[in-house]
């Protein structure tokens, strides 16, 4: 890639260069096409103030002498000759009547003796009779006119000439520059790259350009997203190596317990060890519904993990409808079982979240107080401190013994006072979910008098940066 950007930069440099050379020519062009446009124009204004010099069938002398005068000024050697071919007057002669002031200056700025060239012949006319024959040649005119035109187009050649070399260094610097600047964050890519096909998902790229937004840094340009993008994914497959690893281990000790009754329930029948085989076919169904809930809890667990990767769409809800939703699918459960279910309405409370994890968040606590609570029933109450708003469920059930608590968020764990119904992930999954949308949850429990979850979450706000969304 680098060598594709230094190219390119050079070859805008070589077009630079180009189109500096046809501007010269161009220029150059136009301005000899002014200066020949001009000497043409002050021609025909001799030619026009001779014949005005005849006058009344004849020559005035003075008049023409002025003409020629003025035409010498202009840049030309001039002769003029009567009809049949003789001098009348040349801008020697001119030059020669001046008084010798007049003359000594002239002669500074004219010099008749270097004119160069063929005279150019052209007719002259009054009311289209021919009066005579105007002779013209340019004069070398040192110095001054063609002086300055010369000085003029090569102090013109000489500022494109330069402007190109500063221009041409200029974009020389700016190509091996860039092409270094955009190359190396894209090298520090690729070797990022190599290292997590190796199996090193810890590797992590500094963003180059980045930015902050109320507090959150964001990424400004494309390859600073790209980075972001890969941190993202490095991130995500550290999580899944270290939750799979976690998930294997987990499993199998899980399974080991239950097939280890099984085998040895059917090595007894084999044996005939336990004369009552229907007991014993009993303990063997009861493992096999074990493994079932435990399959059944994998399952759980994976389709919370697919969402632990993904980013999520956060955008903005009323967080008491929601709850009011979370309300009504509940409810008729907690109904059934004699039990009471809420939602402390605090009127309405804007937040952007992603509404799909709290939705999976809240259904796992609120079945877990409702695995757990005998009589009474359980309450959602919410709020916000500005920052960050919270969702509390607090229900009337058997409560968790203060040296349980820490333990309850570990995958596979269940207390003392567990029914066989769980098999210990759901409480798992909240604290995986939380801590993916950047929250954290807090327990207060007491045993025989329930126990209170709350969750706290970021108040996000609509900003710059991968996500869309940024906290506040």
């Amino acid at each position: 890639m680098r060598t594709k950007l230094f190219l390119a930069f050079l070859l805008v440099t070589s077009i630079a260069f180009l189109s500096n050379l046809i501007f010269e020519r161009l220029t150059m062009n136009d301005f000899d096409e002014y200066i020949k446009g001009t000497k043409e124009d002050h021609l025909y204004w001799v030619l026009a103030a001779v014949e005005g010099s005849y006058e009344d069938g004849r020559w005035n002398m003075s008049s023409l002498s002025e003409s020629v005068h003025w035409g010498t000024m202009l840049g030309f050697d001039i002769r003029i000759e009567d009809r049949e071919g003789r001098n009348l007057i040349d801008s020697q002669s001119v030059m020669d009547s001046l008084p010798p002031a007049m003359k000594h200056r002239m002669e500074s700025v004219v010099h008749l003796h270097k004119s160069e060239g063929e005279f150019e012949r052209y007719p002259l006319y009054i009311e289209g009779r021919e009066l005579g024959t105007l002779f013209v040649r340019p004069l070398n005119k040192e110095g001054s006119m063609k002086a300055k035109e010369n000085i003029f187009k090569k102090r013109g050649r000489n500022f494109l000439i330069r402007s190109f070399f500063i221009a041409g260094a200029g974009g020389l610097a700016m190509a091996i520059f860039l092409s270094l600047y955009l190359s190396r964050p894209l090298k520090r890519l690729q070797s990022a790259a190599e290292r997590v096909a190796t199996g090193d998902f810890r590797v992590r790229v500094q963003p180059i350009s980045s930015g902050s937004f109320m507090g959150k840094r964001f990424c400004s340009d494309e390859i600073g997203k790209l980075s972001e993008s890969f941190n993202y994914m490095a991130e995500a497959l550290e999580k899944e190596e270290s939750l799979r690893r976690r998930l294997t281990s987990n499993i199998a000790h899980e399974l080991r317990t239950p097939l280890a009754v099984i085998k040895a329930q059917v090595e007894a029948l084999i044996d005939g060890v336990i004369d009552n085989t229907a007991e014993g076919l009993e303990t063997i169904r009861s493992e096999i519904e074990k493994l079932t809930r435990l399959v059944e809890g994998i399952e759980d667990m994976t389709k919370a993990e697919a969402s632990f990767f993904s980013r999520g769409e956060y955008r903005k809800i009323d967080l008491r409808e929601f709850l009011k939703d979370i309300e009504s699918s509940m409810e008729p459960v907690f109904r059934d079982r004699g039990l009471q279910f809420s939602v402390v309405d605090r009127g309405a409370l804007e937040v952007a979240t992603d509404p799909d994890k709290l939705e999976m968040i809240m259904k796992n606590v609120v079945s877990n107080s409702l695995k757990y609570t005998g009589k009474g029933g359980a309450w959602i109450d919410y709020g916000s401190d500005g920052k960050e708003f919270y969702i509390e469920v607090r229900d009337s059930g058997m409560g968790i013994p203060e040296e349980e608590i820490p333990k309850i968020f570990t995958r596979f764990y269940r207390g003392k006072g567990a029914s066989d119904n769980g098999i210990g992930v759901g409480l798992a999954i909240v604290k995986e979910l939380v801590t993916v949308m950047e929250g954290r949850i807090d327990v207060q429990s007491k045993t025989g008098e329930g126990t209170a979850f709350r969750i706290w979450l970021p108040v996000h706000t609509y900003g710059q940066g991968f996500g869309s969304w940024v906290k506040g």
